[in-house]
């Protein structure tokens, strides 16, 4: 009897091993379909991402960017190389801004996502690259669950996710329930003329004053028609600069805009008037800070989007950043001013800033 006892038990101690292998074989085949982990460009050669292992997301401050200087208005690319490792950016914004992606994933979905038949392995390539980037910089915030190597868990807001065909769910809608950008890809000849870049699928949370349901599909130029000058000085040099971008380039450049209100997902127009001047309280900053980078398996563009809203009472003791932003607002030609917004704004920020920075109003 204790005999057939011990037999059983070294019978079922092999089948627990078997069943265990079986399990994680399956997980690491499902795994196999992902892109390898990202190893980025340096001078020196690749380098794998640095884990910020104690990373404290509600410790951490949203950046504070100052994307303006004083001097003479300039209509440029203003691109800048950025360091592989500052390509996803993490602050105490993380959990709020991810519970409206939610909110408006259920209430306006169509409004904040497209995807155009053709650009799926974009969107596949582009969450294999977020989920590389995420496990490797926040390996405490976003890894594998135990034996689960075809889905991820994030931490921050305690949901798990398939990163692996067949998807429970839109690999762009995962990818933007992990990182805190709005994502865009751009195809090039994803419409009638092969050399334009189109936009061929989108998650956008925070866009400024326009609706993705009727930008989707548009190409580069006409989605920047709206902005002064852009045809004329930019179109032809960021077309060239994107046909000539490789797979390891990241840049950057940033952007801002000044509104009256808090509101990220400003799909209707900014107003061109208002009932009374904004108070200065009113008064935001909405700047931008976009990523971008060419896709190495499908050759798309993945744009990506991190929208910042600052009170401009923010740079009362900062008097050096609160100057150079009063030149730049100054400095705008009358066509930028007005797609900018001065007319409604403009008077409250010049009596303020003259105010603080003790200078007469211009």
């Amino acid at each position: 009897m204790l005999v057939n006892l011990e037999v059983g038990s070294v019978l079922l101690a092999l089948l627990v091993v078997a069943t265990w292998i079986q399990r994680r074989r399956r997980a690491e085949k499902s795994a196999s379909s992902l892109a390898p982990p990202i190893h980025l460009d340096s001078k020196q050669g690749t380098t794998r991402i640095t884990p910020l292992e104690h990373f404290n997301v509600d410790a951490t401050e949203p950046h504070p960017y100052r994307p303006w200087s004083s001097g003479k208005f300039a209509m440029t690319m203003g691109i800048q190389k950025v360091p592989s490792e500052e390509w996803l950016t993490l602050d105490r914004r993380y959990v709020p801004e991810q519970a409206l992606r939610r909110e408006l994933l259920a209430r306006h979905h169509d409004g904040v996502m497209q995807i155009l038949p053709g650009s799926e392995s974009a969107c596949e390539e582009v969450l294999s690259m977020v989920v590389s980037y995420l496990t490797q910089r926040y390996p405490h915030l976003f890894y594998h669950p135990s034996g689960q190597l075809d889905h991820i868990y994030n931490k921050l807001t305690e949901q798990t996710f398939k990163i692996v065909a067949p998807y429970d769910v839109p690999p762009l809608e995962i990818a933007a329930q992990l990182a805190m950008e709005d994502i865009n890809i751009l195809y090039p000849g994803f419409g009638e003329d092969p050399e334009q870049h189109y936009l061929a699928a989108s998650y956008s949370m925070a866009p400024a004053g326009w609706d993705l349901r009727e930008r989707i599909g548009w190409p580069l130029w006409k989605i920047h028609s709206p902005v002064p000058m852009w045809q004329e000085k930019l179109q032809r040099s960021v077309e060239k600069y994107f046909h000539k971008m490789k797979a390891d380039d990241l840049i950057a450049r940033h952007n801002y805009f000044v509104q009256t209100d808090d509101i990220l997902f400003q799909q209707v127009p900014f107003a061109e008037r208002l009932p009374e001047p904004p108070k200065i309280e009113d008064i935001r900053i909405r700047h931008e800070r976009q990523t971008l980078r060419r896709l190495p398996r499908t050759g798309a563009i993945l744009f990506l989007v991190r929208t910042y809203i600052m009170p401009l009472t923010d740079l009362r003791d900062d008097p050096d950043s609160l100057r150079a932003f009063l030149s730049s607002v100054r400095a705008m030609p009358p066509n930028m001013a007005k797609y900018k917004g001065r007319p409604v704004w403009g008077e409250t920020v010049e009596r303020w800033c003259a105010e603080i920075l003790e200078e007469p109003i211009s």
